[in-house]
């Protein structure tokens, strides 16, 4: 007859053994001697090579739970806080030392408009207290409902596209012109990402341009992280008289500021001569008189700019 220490046990053992086996696919309840966390069989470090000492992890339920619940919240705060989720198949895993990655889908619907949303989301948990380290979510058909009016997203971040841009091209074009915006995409790399391109046309009076331009942007709440543009058909070159008469205006312009800030009075331009120079900019000589602390003087001016963007290279008195 078996001793009765003995029976209790192999009873003890069995039951050990039956729990470590809840679930192969997430590993709960496993002490760090056998959780394959260490580089080889048999290995028990001491207790200073690891802190702190994770024997048990949280029950599954417990983490699906938790990150449902954060879920919840980002698609209430997308789609309305009324919405009702109806929640499908979910995958857990470990996928750190610590941590568990949860992949699940199911469906959310505004219950102010009935529309309904395919929903994908993802966690990071911590495996010893179920703690949501992240959550994202992915629904489509939210681009024109995101529960707060009805913000056309993909429209705004359009829109803050073309304004940025144009802003851009004002500071650097330096006349006056029109942008025509020609052509667009929009993609959403992310779930509050928009990333727009497109093509552009720019006129000026001497004739016309192309631009292609490129945005980044962050919505609900909208946010500009980038915006550029570069020329793919510049503005007609400045070799011609058009553009001479447009440097000799220019910079009369800019020198005539200039003066006035300086205290110069009674402004007449005497002679003035334009010089080409290397990539389209000109160089224009000016010979003024005017009046300065009561005297007449008699000065010439160096300009050096680009009449076709309207930059200003140098302005300043000749031997100076």
């Amino acid at each position: 007859m078996p001793h009765p220490f003995l029976k209790i046990t192999a009873i003890a053992v069995t039951a050990l053994t039956l729990t470590a086996c809840v679930d192969e696919y997430y590993n709960q309840g496993e002490s760090y001697k056998n959780d394959g966390y260490y580089p080889r069989p048999g290995y028990y470090p001491p207790p200073h090579e690891y802190y702190p000492p994770y024997d048990y992890d949280a029950p599954r339920k417990s983490l699906v739970k938790n990150c449902q619940g954060k879920v919840r919240e980002k698609v209430r705060k997308r789609i309305g806080y009324n919405a009702k989720i109806d929640w499908g198949k979910t995958d857990i895993y470990n996928s750190a030392r610590h941590e568990a990655t949860i992949n699940g889908k199911g469906k959310g619907k505004a219950r102010n408009n009935g529309k309904k949303h395919q929903l994908y989301y993802t966690c990071i948990m911590n495996r010893e207290d179920a703690f949501v380290r992240s959550a994202r979510i992915e629904l489509d058909n939210d681009g024109h409902d995101t529960g707060n009016g009805g913000t056309d997203w993909n429209r705004e971040a359009a829109r803050a596209c073309h304004e940025r841009i144009r802003q851009k091209a004002q500071r650097n074009i330096h006349q006056q012109f029109s942008l025509e915006f020609t052509g667009q995409r929009l993609t959403t790399p992310a779930e509050r990402r928009r990333h727009v391109t497109g093509e552009a046309r720019v006129k000026v009076s001497g004739g016309s341009g192309k631009i292609a331009y490129d945005c980044k942007a962050h919505v609900n709440p909208l946010r500009m992280d980038s915006a550029s543009y570069r020329w793919t058909r510049p503005l007609p070159s400045a070799n011609s008289s058009s553009n001479h008469a447009e440097a000799k205006r220019q910079c009369e312009r800019h020198l005539n500021d200039k003066l006035r800030s300086k205290g110069y009075k009674y402004i007449g331009i005497v002679s003035e001569s334009v010089h080409n120079l290397k990539h389209d900019k000109r160089q224009v000589m000016l010979k003024i008189k005017a009046m300065k602390n009561n005297k007449r003087v008699v000065e010439t001016w160096e300009c050096r700019i680009n009449p076709r963007t309207g930059k200003l290279f140098k302005l300043k008195k000749a031997g100076y």
